[in-house]
């Protein structure tokens, strides 16, 4: 069954989902209701124009945006699941899949609760409402993680939707796959930067750096109740990725030890022509 959607609820409206609220306002004429637990966040979501209203009710939604972190988003759900309406299409914004997807999916399936899970692929080394950016998300990806319980209906409904907001792409994967990739791409940049900056020498940088130490250090400005438990909860993705990265890691420390000029050369060049190849896929994609 395929809702039409007329009314969006967005709970949690901070830098992700007040991004969303955003997005729905400038490019459909859907209605938006927003729930936060900071009154102060939704009077600036109001008075930005993101929202609607702060007073409506779950069950007159057609589509839910849950924008917290992945247990709040579980016990959001659970705990409201009697106020959303059957046929709602429930799609969560965390950015890990497999705990979202295990909790939610058979117990949404159960009360005919349309959940699709869902991974926004942009955001802000900030966090809160003062950090969303209205065009954030236009022609960004964003990954859908349907599962054995998803419908296939809700996901395609998903994917309009998101495109018709300005996002450029959208990926259905696994949430297996999903959050493989993502200790990769994302969650692994995070603790490499959070790593790299605490050394001795940040302190005394001052007239020494260029945009490699800019680009390195962006992400190290981490929400730490967020990504720990982003960091927890993918443990095992992200522990193999440390593994890969600190044996690379030691193979530049024993060229450079053994004075292998060769081998030094050999990981550089290797290095330059992976980056070479994905630039030159990104270009041919565009």
């Amino acid at each position: 069954m395929t809702t039409t959607l007329h009314t969006a609820g967005i709970v949690g409206v901070g830098l992700i989902g007040g991004t969303m609220a955003m997005a729905i306002k400038d490019h459909t004429p859907l209605t938006v209701f927003g729930w936060d637990r900071d009154p102060e966040t939704l009077k600036a979501a109001l008075a930005e124009g993101a929202i609607d209203s702060a007073q409506g009710r779950l069950e007159d939604c057609d589509i839910l945006l849950i924008a917290l972190y992945p247990k709040d988003t579980v016990d959001f759900v659970k705990e409201h699941a009697e106020q959303v309406r059957p046929g709602t299409l429930l799609v969560d914004l965390c950015g890990i899949k497999r705990y979202l997807c295990q909790e939610l999916s058979p117990f949404c399936k159960e009360r005919g609760i349309r959940y699709v899970g869902g991974h926004p692929m942009s955001g802000r080394e900030t966090s809160g409402f003062a950090s969303a950016k209205r065009e954030m998300y236009r022609g960004a990806s964003i990954v859908l993680t349907p599962d054995g319980y998803t419908d296939p209906q809700a996901v395609d409904q998903a994917e309009a939707f998101f495109l018709s907001l300005g996002f450029g792409r959208v990926v259905r994967t696994t949430p297996e796959k999903h959050d493989e990739i993502i200790a990769y791409t994302s969650q692994l940049a995070h603790v490499l930067s959070s790593s790299y900056i605490q050394n001795p020498l940040a302190c005394q940088f001052s007239g020494f750096t260029g945009g490699s130490f800019q680009d390195l250090t962006r992400v190290s400005r981490l929400n730490c109740q967020m990504w720990g438990e982003l960091f927890d909860r993918n443990q095992d993705m992200l522990c193999n990725q440390l593994d890969l990265l600190i044996e690379k890691l030691i193979d530049y420390k024993k060229a450079l030890r053994g004075h292998d000029h060769e081998e030094l050369n050999r990981l550089m060049e290797h290095g330059t022509a992976i980056k070479n190849q994905l630039l030159h896929e990104l270009n041919n994609a565009e």
